[in-house]
């Protein structure tokens, strides 16, 4: 009997193991914590490409080289819009967008990202997922607001979505905007450690939950 515990126990601790792992699949975002350079002409949809808009004068920020604190590592995303020249800052938005191809119809996944107030109040934040087909046509688009919500110490803001059938890719979006909230406009988002993750499907889970309790009851 000892010799069969000795032997059963790290199968056990193995499949424990393996079905914390297979939670989520990996992170299929690149460049995912800011680090390296970011880019602004859309000519490589692989890495994080910024996008503005905004009546003139309005000030926006959009880069990871603000000195701002990150979560992790050296770097982290700032998006800000403040007022500048004739303009309070209203009706203007920026942001970061990623492409991610090659999706299944069906897989769930999710979206999450640490962020915080930098430090100013929380105006217009919002991530989404806009789900695509393999022409680049948008199919639907699951949008999340943390207005009133992010605070001034790193939180992780995450959210789940399945990918709509006929979809094979995503755009992920990271943004602030002034469309709506106090004016003058005064917001300053900071985004860390970006994760786009498959799910396993319940049967899948289900069967790795099965494993593990015949372990158990063999050691048993």
């Amino acid at each position: 009997m000892k010799r069969s515990l000795f032997i059963v126990a790290p199968i056990a601790l193995f499949m424990a193991a393996g079905a914390a792992q297979a939670q989520f699949g990996p992170n299929l975002l690149n460049n995912a914590g800011f680090e390296n350079a970011l880019a602004y002409d859309f000519s490589d949809l692989t890495n994080w490409n910024g996008f503005f808009g905004g009546p003139a004068g309005t000030v926006l920020t959009n880069f990871n080289d603000t000195g701002a604190t990150p979560f992790t590592g050296a770097k982290a995303l700032v998006t800000g819009i403040a007022p500048g020249g004739n303009s309070n800052g209203g009706e203007a938005f920026t942001g970061m967008i990623q492409r991610i191809t090659g999706l299944t119809a069906g897989t769930s996944y999710e979206l999450a990202v640490w962020a915080r107030t930098n430090p100013n109040l929380n105006n217009g934040a919002e991530y989404r997922i806009e789900w695509q087909n393999a022409g680049g046509g948008e199919i639907s688009r699951t949008n999340v607001t943390l207005q009133g919500i992010l605070t001034s110490t790193y939180t992780r803001q995450s959210f789940t979505d399945a990918c709509p059938t006929g979809a094979t890719q995503a755009v992920i979006v990271l943004a602030v905007q002034s469309f709506v909230g106090t004016l003058p406009a005064d917001t300053s988002v900071a985004w860390d450690d970006a994760s786009f993750r498959t799910i396993p499907s319940p049967a899948a889970a289900a069967l790795l939950g099965m494993g593990g309790l015949l372990v158990a009851r063999r050691r048993r």
